[in-house]
């Protein structure tokens, strides 16, 4: 039987008639083996995310996880409503093709398809560090942009470069 330490608490979400996003604390969702394949949408026109991504793939994998620019034709075909969950302001997962996460829940799924980082992803999980890890996530997501230029200026500048450019 898990404990609600193995639990982290996750956003149901619903959409309304006008098609907005109505977010709310729910029930613990399990970070457990029985989480088969996680779906990361994330924005790859920022250099931060795209490194992060590069990095996420290189890990060994503890479950099926499936890195898609939440733009792309094949994430809107995999998922339509994408949007709705306004991916532009911080990642969305996706886990089994049901449970939808949003900010620092996607993060510790990140970190959970990671064999090397399940440690980790339990740790972010608890009742003390998730709301901490939340705000973080919020506040590097609010400022990706910035960070990406800063940080990531030569990714940044490659990703500008995929449509044409001189270099």
């Amino acid at each position: 039987m898990l404990s609600d330490e193995n639990n982290i608490d996750h956003i149901k979400v619903s959409v309304n008639t006008e098609n907005k996003m109505l977010c709310k604390k729910m029930a613990k969702v399990n970070l457990t083996n029985e989480i088969k394949t996680i779906e990361l949408f994330y924005d790859a026109r920022c250099g931060m995310c795209c490194t992060f991504m590069e990095w996420l793939e290189r890990q060994e994998r503890a479950c099926e996880t499936i890195c898609l620019d939440y733009q792309s034709d094949e994430a809107k075909k995999r998922f339509p409503e994408i949007l709705h969950y306004e991916p532009d302001k911080q990642m969305v997962s996706r886990v089994n093709g049901e449970v939808i996460h949003y900010g620092g829940e996607s993060w510790v799924c990140c970190l959970w398809s990671c064999a090397r980082y399940r440690w980790l992803a339990k740790l972010l999980n608890s009742r003390l560090l998730l709301p901490m890890a939340k705000k973080v996530c919020y506040l590097i997501s609010r400022n990706r942009l910035w960070v990406s230029k800063v940080f990531f200026r030569k990714k940044n500048a490659d990703i500008k470069c995929k449509g044409g450019c001189d270099k």
